[in-house]
């Protein structure tokens, strides 16, 4: 029976918080894809490399959601198991409280080594390979320029027209306009050409055309003006490109190693040591961020008699309860960059919350004042009923 039991609530719970997961990250997933959706615009990006970014991204949000989506789930599930009289039913029988926290556990441990691989790896690793990804189309000017039927200007002093692209790659109507070197422009046009990307850089090609250039004269009877006609000229690109390797990673897109121990010869690790060894210790404390939430979610709800009104108020003072939590949690994080004895806040918190949700499940005194206290408040319209 203890079995079937675990599984039943097991599946109640994992069902929502998979829904829940989903909704949430997406929000948060949307949001970033759409701060980097004007760039990608302005670089002449394709869909495939936005796809790419946001997916890069995506550890990230998911890492921010799981703790939150559990604990949207966990009240939904127990609100519904109530609310049903199922746990009236199974309290009836002789199931404790604490056995209904089993398949509860279950879950939420799944949640905490999704957690800690996305912290300790995933998280990471995706923020550096975005930024990475971000300065190389950055400087990706070769892209930027070529635009259908649209002047662009690249850099200063270089502007660029193509008329169309084939569906090959190819590109006609090409017009360079070089006035860089002031009073002396040199204008590059050619019929055909195509973009070519090299490890010394990208190449623009152009194939039956001419230079035209502006040189300065001395002599009124040679004219400012010369033209060279050419069937395939090569021009460089790399010379515009900005991109610059990233050597300095910020908090978010370094490893725990990174994190607690940054190399003699890292210049921002060594400046921001402080910020970073807090930034490690949210890392590891992050996996019982989970459970706390977990725990919250039980000790509002289990505890709870049978209340033909619902329990409005009871899921209200729980989600203000984990919500507070967290914050005082980003404030401790805050606080120990600055000032590193704080560091045991930051773990003293989360077994704190947990000590006092056990104390709220096993019936303890305390459980009685703050049934009492709950009565009161919602004006003594709780009614009796089976308790676990």
């Amino acid at each position: 029976m203890f079995i079937v039991l675990t599984r039943y609530i097991f599946w109640q719970s994992a069902g929502p918080f998979l829904m829940a997961t989903g909704v949430l990250t997406g929000i948060i997933w949307l949001t970033q894809a759409l701060k980097m959706l004007d760039l990608l615009i302005t670089q002449g990006q394709t869909l495939a490399t936005f796809f790419q970014l946001s997916l890069l991204a995506l550890p990230s949000a998911v890492n921010t959601v799981l703790p939150i989506a559990l604990f949207c789930a966990l009240l939904y599930t127990l609100n519904k198991l109530i609310t049903d009289s199922e746990l009236v039913v199974m309290f009836s029988a002789g199931v404790s409280r604490w056995a209904v926290t089993v398949p509860v556990m279950l879950l939420t441990a799944i949640v905490v080594v999704v957690v800690i691989a996305l912290n300790v790896y995933f998280m990471p690793a995706g923020m550096r390979e975005l930024r990475a990804k971000l300065f190389e189309i950055r400087g990706d000017v070769a892209t930027s320029l070529i635009r259908e039927g649209a002047f662009t200007n690249p850099v200063s002093g270089l502007t660029v027209y193509v008329r169309s692209r084939t569906p090959e790659g190819g590109i006609r109507g090409i017009l360079v306009h070089d006035e860089r070197v002031p009073g002396l422009p040199i204008t590059y046009m050619a019929e055909t050409g195509e973009l070519v990307r090299s490890p010394e850089g990208a190449r623009l090609i152009m194939y039956n055309g001419n230079i035209e250039r502006v040189s300065r004269v001395t002599n009124k009877s040679q004219s400012p003006v010369s033209l060279l006609y050419f069937d395939k000229y090569t021009y460089d690109l790399s010379q515009y490109s900005t991109s610059t390797p990233v050597t300095e990673y910020e908090a978010r897109e370094r490893y725990l190693s990174e994190l607690f121990s940054p190399a003699s010869n890292d210049f921002y690790g060594q400046q921001y040591k402080a910020r970073l060894r807090a930034e490690g210790h949210d890392r590891l404390v992050a996996a019982f961020y989970p459970v706390m939430f977990a725990m919250i979610a039980l000790a509002t709800l289990l505890p709870a008699s049978f209340n033909r009104r619902g329990y409005t108020m009871r899921i209200a003072l729980g989600a203000t309860a984990a919500i507070v939590a967290r914050v005082v949690g980003f404030g401790l994080i805050n606080f120990a960059a600055t000032q590193p004895a704080a560091i045991p806040l930051i773990y003293l918190l989360p077994f704190g919350v947990c000590a006092i949700c056990a104390a709220l499940i096993g019936g303890t005194k305390f459980d009685v004042l703050w049934r009492q206290f709950l009565t009161r408040i919602s004006g003594g319209r709780t009614a009796g009923g089976v308790r676990g």
